[in-house]
């Protein structure tokens, strides 16, 4: 099948044509020109299976994700030296799937194996419940559970799949911070409670959104006015 590369700048009939999307290339504004920030890889179904950013001061980050039945396995992300043609390792992480509980079970791991955190997340109907053991300050190569950050974040769907409510626990936090959701045909708002900085924010659904939520891929589009877009198709 012949590929097609469409460059983003008018977004009328994206909706309408809907293909398997292959890669995405994202340019950022930079002064007067847009400079490549990130490439995204895709496989036929719709999985993220690598990553690419650009720019960096030291290195171009490159992650890599495996899959077994449209489920992660294992995922790595490595550090690339272009003038030595060396990407150096900065951590990995396992995946286990349970499927009579519909839980994911990450363990995310340093370079040399020390564990940074786990995190289980179990997915219901309508439901979302994220659970995570952290040492982000101090990897360790022998976890203990009781030593570890808890985290616990609750969200809740409607019945397109939308977030329209959720709860963020926090071991060291009496009460939960909440985050609502509301949304219209072209817009949508966030509401956050509980945090120093309680607000409400209201963003664009652009057509990429909606595009990326057609096709169910994990991308975060931005802006046009400061971002552009390159889209391979298969």
């Amino acid at each position: 099948m012949q590929k097609t590369t469409i460059i983003l700048i008018t977004f009328g009939l994206l909706l309408s044509c809907s293909p398997k999307i292959k890669s995405i290339l994202e340019y950022h504004k930079k002064e007067n020109e847009f400079v490549l920030r990130k490439s995204t890889e895709f496989d036929k179904n719709g999985n993220k299976i690598k990553s690419i950013r650009t720019g960096g001061l030291r290195c171009d980050m490159i992650t890599t994700t495996e899959y077994k039945d449209n489920k992660r396995t294992f995922e790595k992300t490595c550090c690339y030296f272009k003038d030595k043609d060396t990407c150096y390792l900065q951590s990995f992480s396992t995946f286990e799937f349970k499927k009579n509980t519909n839980t994911e079970k990450e363990i995310r791991y340093e370079s040399d194996s020390a564990v940074r955190f786990i995190r289980e997340i179990k997915t219901l109907k309508n439901i979302k419940i994220t659970n995570v053991f952290s040492w982000e300050i101090f990897p360790t190569k022998k976890p203990d559970l009781e030593n570890a950050i808890k985290l616990i974040d609750t969200t809740y769907l409607d019945n397109k799949g939308r977030k329209i409510k959720s709860l963020h626990y926090n071991a060291k936090r009496e009460k939960p911070w909440i985050e609502i959701f509301k949304y219209n045909k072209n817009t949508y708002s966030r509401q956050t409670i509980g945090t120093s900085r309680d607000t409400t924010s209201i963003f664009q659904i652009s057509e990429l959104k909606k595009m990326a939520k057609k096709n169910n891929i994990d991308y975060e589009f931005y802006d046009q006015e400061n971002y552009k877009y390159k889209i391979e198709n298969y």
